[in-house]
């Protein structure tokens, strides 16, 4: 089978698919088109944020700063958009995988059943995914979520470590009811360092077998309109 005759959907566990399935994409392969674009486009926004935060919090370029909190530096920064942004990538990655795993394990269904292919890929994603993005476990009365849990959900979750946005980087412990119980399972990540190894497994060949991704969008009416852009920099590694 020549390169030409299939497309790779994952390049480190050799899932392929016959034909070019993204040169006039349909059902699951518009999706993942769609999904991709997504994930590029948050990826560049919390990366944007990230080399703002570096200006002001680690100019010096010191190898480790940590910071937790509302910080004076950051007076003004749009923090709650950059938690958006985790929890949107968080349900898009975890889509994107899941599709991936399904097409996978309809060649095969020997390979990966369920959700096994996700928890094997981004299991950090799809943790905060389940407890916090597309639902805060606060919320619900989940039974696999405890106490913690759902204290943590609901807490603000971005974490400035490395110079690097992070989910999650507190562990919340709480004892209620003579019952302890600790947040442990809601593990830090963060989209810039997801987003390149999802480069890495996913869209080595992006522009080439997929088509390139989005500029900027310009409105004839009103002008420059909404920045959909992606730098090189979101690219390194994927495609």
């Amino acid at each position: 089978m020549t390169a030409k005759q299939f497309t790779s959907l994952d390049y480190e566990e050799d899932i392929r698919v016959p034909g070019r399935v993204f040169e006039n994409p349909a059902n699951e392969y518009w999706a993942l088109l769609s999904l991709r674009a997504g994930l590029f486009f948050l990826n560049r926004q919390v990366s944007r944020c990230e080399q703002t935060a570096r200006m002001e919090l680690n100019p010096d370029g010191k190898p480790k700063v940590e910071a937790f909190g509302n910080l004076p530096q950051l007076a003004g920064f749009p923090m709650e958009l950059v938690t958006c942004a985790f929890q949107w990538y968080a349900i898009s990655a975890c889509q994107y995988v899941r599709i991936v795993g399904a097409i996978a394990n309809r060649q095969d269904s020997s390979r990966w059943p369920r959700d096994e292919y996700a928890k094997k890929i981004i299991p950090e994603v799809v943790a905060y995914r389940n407890k916090v993005a597309a639902h805060y476990a606060w919320s619900t009365k989940n039974r696999k979520d405890n106490d913690a849990e759902r204290l943590a959900s609901i807490i603000p979750q971005i974490s400035y470590i490395n110079d690097r946005f992070i989910a999650a980087g507190n562990v919340v412990a709480l004892k209620k009811g003579g019952k302890t119980s600790c947040s442990t399972a809601i593990v830090p990540w963060s989209v810039t360092k997801v987003h390149a190894r999802l480069c890495q497994r996913y869209w080595r060949n992006a522009v080439k077998d997929a088509g390139p991704l989005p500029r900027p969008f310009k409105s004839a009416r009103h002008g420059d309109g909404i920045d959909l852009s992606y730098g090189s920099d979101d690219r390194s590694g994927g495609s």
